[in-house]
């Protein structure tokens, strides 16, 4: 029992560790910035909130999308299907921490996010049509900008601020239950992507991972998923066959460059 405490406690210290230097550092400068642009372009593009959710990860893409939807900027239908073709990891944490420290394989890195990307549009477009087309029964808002600069980055500093203590609190969460509980590698990255990745150098794992996100990171978009009507069980849906479609096509990438 001593031993047990003594094991959570360490796992809790190094879970505040790894948010103080590698989740604060590296998401809550995007999810700022990303706000500051959206806000400050009025924009409703979808293509525009994807790439910037691309360029972050998760659960910046169900972020932007949920605070769209809540400024009746975008449609329900929209919202959805944008939630499902944006919930991709983060290029720094695939290319740089899982391609470079992990596998020691920078390209590999960035095929392993290109193809978690490509089949994260394909899943989209998979799924585009088995939900009901659904409309706000208000018209969308087009008005222009009208507040001052530092008006909307206040509001985006806050609107950061809030998803990232939601994001921490989460990410310690589940990495003390992973370190504590000694699970096998496939159950540690589905419980916890991170964590997941760190145990093996198995490109198809990892690819696994990155791409299902675990249930850490389904949490972190549930927070922002319950205005949007999807269910949590059919959100996991929706990573099962995006994992299915990313492990499919690195497989054939792969095969082609052998």
């Amino acid at each position: 029992m001593l031993a047990f405490f003594q094991n959570f406690l360490i796992a809790g210290q190094d879970g505040l560790r790894i948010i103080a230097t590698a989740v604060l550092p590296v998401l809550f400068p995007f999810l700022v910035l990303t706000s500051l642009i959206l806000n400050l372009t009025n924009t409703t593009r979808p293509w525009l909130i994807a790439l910037l959710a691309y360029c972050s990860g998760y659960p910046n893409g169900a972020r932007l999308t949920h605070d769209l939807y809540q400024q009746k900027r975008i449609t329900l239908t929209q919202a959805q299907q944008l939630l499902i073709t944006t919930a991709t990891p983060s290029p720094v944490f695939v290319i740089a921490t899982a391609g470079m420290v992990f596998l020691n394989n920078l390209k590999l890195g960035c095929i392993i996010f290109f193809c978690a990307v490509i089949s994260a549009i394909g899943n989209g477009w998979l799924w585009r049509q088995s939900r009901t087309e659904q409309q706000l029964s208000t018209p969308l808002i087009k008005s222009k900008r009208t507040q001052s600069f530092f008006t909307i980055f206040s509001t985006s500093l806050t609107s950061a601020t809030s998803a990232i203590i939601n994001v921490c609190g989460i990410v310690l969460f589940f990495y003390i239950a992973t370190h504590s509980l000694h699970l096998p590698t496939i159950l540690t990255g589905l419980l916890e992507m991170t964590t997941g990745v760190a145990t093996t150098t198995n490109p198809y794992l990892i690819q696994l991972f990155v791409t299902f996100g675990g249930l850490s990171v389904a949490m972190q978009q549930q927070v922002f998923m319950q205005s949007l009507q999807i269910k949590f069980r059919t959100y996991l849906v929706y990573k099962i066959t995006h994992s299915i479609l990313a492990c499919g096509l690195l497989a054939l990438v792969l095969l082609l460059l052998n």
